[in-house]
């Protein structure tokens, strides 16, 4: 039967491994419905994975563990593990001999090489790497990444490891450690069963492990003690030694030592309960003293703060991905006066902590979903989806030392658009992280001191082809936020001067193809596409605002999906407390439906007005029009339920989110739209065109219409405005979409294409240079001969216009000539008329 399979190194008594796979299966589960899951892990394994219904199997058993393989949609290589060969023997012989003898390289390496032979996927799920010592174990290192169709790492020093193994920069993807997702369990309160009440606070949660040579032993329990003794003594607390592990390493007996020597009665844990008992533990604790990562990742989902004692480079880089790295202290220089210092800083500073923490917590776990997704893929389409390689790592320079200069249309200012807003907020908040970022308009600036050029805007590719064009002439990597989507429907279908126009009381209007654009129309096009193409070929990586954008572009322009990193927009802050008060005070508007946009064409004002006509739904439009024709072509339509605004200065959009029921945006296509995520910020239930990357950003917490049809999007928004409001989007907003992860995805970019950039030699550079010198100059021969094609047939029009003309003048002279002549007869006979009646002439 099928099932998905982990192999990992679960249920050995190591309390972080059973984590990991603990998170790993929850995720999973959750992501992939009803699917049988095995696991091949440690002789504790069945006790392990019981409440979450999955099926143990045995390493020793080889032929269960080759059917297991064999039956697999997917294998996952993950759920505990490190590859590492240091403090062991690490020869190929132990790779060829098959010995299930648990070392996990080794082990990882069989399972790989045997499912790439039963025709099975198989990824590594957020693993870490390192240390690889031998020139073998870093051979075998790299045989199971080649074998592996994704590999997500859970750090950045493991993406340095592999890295230096020889496996592509662009294959790593960064994803948090699995465990990150654990929860406390329910129940009876672990505090309760360790017996902690009565004693007094803080509690102190310490996890020492055995480390280093006798010597370094020696030390490490010395300073354990002196520790131990200033919890009790200097900080008048508790506490409490927490053993993470029994086989191999003896974490109890270590700390069973400790406190003997310290002469407190201190609480010992000496053997670790299940992951989320342990993260209730750690939740109950006022602060956490851990070395081993896992003491600290559990802590973390606990919201209790830790001060970190690091014996390997994974646990600085979690305490830095925490926010405490100020508190870390390294192993090798273990002072236990120095690390009590460190506790009262972090006690006396709890409540403020506190905060910062559960952002912290919220932000790996999102990123731990990376994993999720390529797994997801692999089994949906049995191979991975070209997509976001989100790599950094110690050839990628520190934040601090990036040096960007971004690089926009002349008009930004003038013309403010989606770009500008994208360019500002991530400038701000990327100086925030310590990048030094400049801007510049001109077209072929000096960019030599700086480290990276930033372009934006596809959809008007003439000015960052040209700002790609000169980094490249410069030596320089380019990186390009895309901010594209294929107008080809829009030409299509979206321009009311074709469609059916009736009286508004006989029907709303109709939308009608448009005729095949002229040739002088469609060479322009052409060179548009030809401009993106250079572009694109010139920039060294990609920032797209979605998934789905990066694979039109892929489809489009052959872009390479293996050097982008998808880019989410995002919301201010300030969209989450919004307030409706001044707003209601003003207008006198409440619970109603907003669209705030330009109102222009492809934002489809026309046709939601025209849908909610005769509803009583009132409809408030709110936006600089784009031209004056089109609102007043929108106000045809609209009945007088429906309130026409200008553009809102920021506040007062802020009110008019916070006032309003519904916000509509049914365009011909969005990514989604920043007035979409800052309605959703503000609590509105959303609906939004089913094109775009809308549904990307949004998934089933909006409400979806097809821009051709007024009876789709009139049944979304009524739907939609019946409906409660519901706060599911708004956080789904609040976690995903902010400018600070925007900002996180845009370094990471920098960090690969200045990564790809180091390792590309001299002559590859001089090489691009040329080439896309080449390109544009091809492209100048091209415009030229289509500025020639249409100087002719402008000529050829004007001629004809000319002949026409003369011939209506020639008509126009004849009509004339024959009504004076008759106009003339007839004044003849009245004059004579009256003349006779008067008598005269007789």
């Amino acid at each position: 039967m099928s099932h998905l399979l982990i192999c990992g190194a679960a249920g050995y008594t190591n309390a972080g491994d059973d984590a990991i796979l603990w998170g790993m299966l929850v995720q999973l589960q959750q992501a992939v419905g009803r699917r049988l899951f095995r696991v091949a892990g440690g002789p504790r394994l069945a006790e392990l994975v019981e409440p979450l219904g999955a099926t143990p199997v045995s390493y020793e058993d080889r032929s269960e563990l080759a059917r297991a393989i064999e039956d697999a949609d997917l294998v996952v290589l993950g759920g505990g593990g490190l590859l590492y060969d240091s403090g062991y023997d690490a020869g190929l012989a132990r790779l060829l001999g098959d010995p299930p003898d648990h070392q996990w390289l080794y082990e990882m390496a069989r399972v790989s090489a045997a499912a790439a032979a039963a025709g099975r996927p198989a990824m590594l799920y957020g693993l870490g790497a390192g240390p690889l010592v031998t020139g073998a174990a870093r051979g075998v290192a790299r045989f199971i990444a080649e074998h592996a169709a994704s590999i997500s790492l859970r750090d950045e020093a493991s993406v340095d490891v592999l890295a230096e193994c020889g496996v592509p920069r662009t294959r790593l993807h960064l994803a948090a450690d699995p465990a990150v997702t654990v929860d406390a369990g329910e129940g009876e309160a672990p505090v309760e069963q360790i017996d902690l009440s009565g004693r007094p606070r803080p509690w102190v949660a310490v996890n020492l492990r055995p480390w280093g040579e006798p010597a370094q032993a020696e030390r490490l329990i010395v300073n354990g003690a002196a520790l131990v003794r200033g919890v009790r003594e200097r900080l008048g607390g508790t506490p409490v030694l927490l053993a993470l592990q029994r086989v191999n390493d003896d974490d109890a007996a270590l700390l069973g030592e400790v406190r003997r020597r310290s002469g407190v009665d201190a609480v010992l844990v000496d053997r670790p309960p299940s992951p989320p008992d342990l993260v209730g533990l750690l939740a109950a604790v006022d602060l956490v003293v851990g070395m081993r990562l896992h003491s600290l990742i559990l802590s973390l989902n606990g919201g209790t703060p830790f001060v970190a004692l690091s014996y390997d480079p994974k646990v600085e880089e979690f305490a830095r991905a925490a926010g405490l790295a100020e508190y870390a202290h390294s192993v090798d220089r273990f002072d236990a006066a120095a690390v009590l210092d460190s506790c009262a800083a972090v006690l006396a500073a709890q409540e403020e902590m506190a905060p910062r923490l559960a952002a912290r917590r919220e932000g790996l776990r999102a990123s731990a979903g990376l994993s999720v997704e390529l797994a997801k893929e692999l089994l949906e389409c049995g191979r991975p989806r070209h997509r976001v390689a989100i790599v950094s790592g110690a050839r990628a320079r520190a934040a601090d030392r990036i040096d960007v200069l971004m690089q926009i249309r002349p008009d930004y200012l003038a013309r403010p658009g989606g770009d500008t807003t994208q360019m500002n907020e991530t400038k701000r908040h990327l100086e925030l992280l310590g990048v030094k970022v400049s801007v510049s308009t001109d077209e072929t600036p000096d960019v030599s001191s700086y480290d990276v050029v930033h372009a934006f805007n596809l959809g008007r590719p003439q000015e960052p082809h040209r700002h790609c064009l000169n980094a490249v002439q410069q030596g320089k990597p380019a990186v390009v936020s895309t901010v594209y989507w294929d107008f080809g429907e829009f030409w299509e279908w979206g321009d009311p001067d074709y469609w059916r126009l009736p009286p508004p009381e006989e029907g709303p209007p109709e939308p009608r193809r448009a005729p095949p654009p002229d040739p002088i129309e469609r060479r322009r096009r052409a060179r548009l596409d030809r401009l993106r193409e250079a572009a694109i070929a010139c920039a060294s990586v990609f920032l797209p605002n979605g998934q789905r954008e990066a694979d039109l572009l892929h489809e489009a322009y052959g872009m390479d999906l293996s050097r982008t990193v998808v880019v989410p927009n995002a919301v201010d802050d300030a969209f989450f407390e919004a307030r409706h008060e001044a707003f209601v005070e003003k207008y006198g508007l409440r619970d109603f439906v907003l669209c705030a946009a330009r109102v222009e064409k492809r934002k489809n004002q026309l046709l939601l007005a025209a849908a909610l006509r005769g509803t009583g739904v009132p409809l408030v439009i709110a936006g600089q029009p784009n031209p004056e024709q089109y609102r007043e072509l929108c106000r045809r339509y609209a009945d007088d339920s429906v309130v026409f605004l200008g553009a809102l200065a920021q506040d007062e959009l802020a009110g008019a989110y916070a006032a309003a029921k519904v916000h509509a945006l049914p365009g011909w296509f969005e990514t989604p739209g920043l007035s979409t995520l800052e309605a959703a910020a503000a609590g509105c239930n959303i609906v939004t065109t089913d094109r775009g990357l809308a549904r990307e950003y949004l998934g089933d917490s909006a409400w979806y219409c097809d821009p051709r049809s007024v009876e789709s999007i009139r049944e979304a928004v009524l739907a939609a405005y019946e409906a409660p409001r519901s706060e599911a989007l708004r956080e789904r907003v609040r976690e995903r979409y902010t400018w600070e992860r925007t900002a996180e995805q845009t370094l990471a970019g920098y960090r690969l294409a200045l990564a790809l950039c180091e390792a590309q030699p001299d002559s590859q550079h001089a090489e691009a240079a040329v080439s896309a010198m080449r390109e544009h100059a091809d492209y100048l021969a091209r415009l030229a001969a289509d500025r020639e094609y249409e100087a002719r047939r402008m000529r050829e029009w004007a001629e004809t216009v000319d002949a026409e003309l003369r011939r209506l003048q020639q008509e126009f002279e004849q009509v004339t000539s024959r009504r004076l002549h008759r106009w003339s007869a007839a004044a003849a006979r009245a004059g004579w008329g009256i003349l006779r009646a008067l008598g005269v002439g007789r």
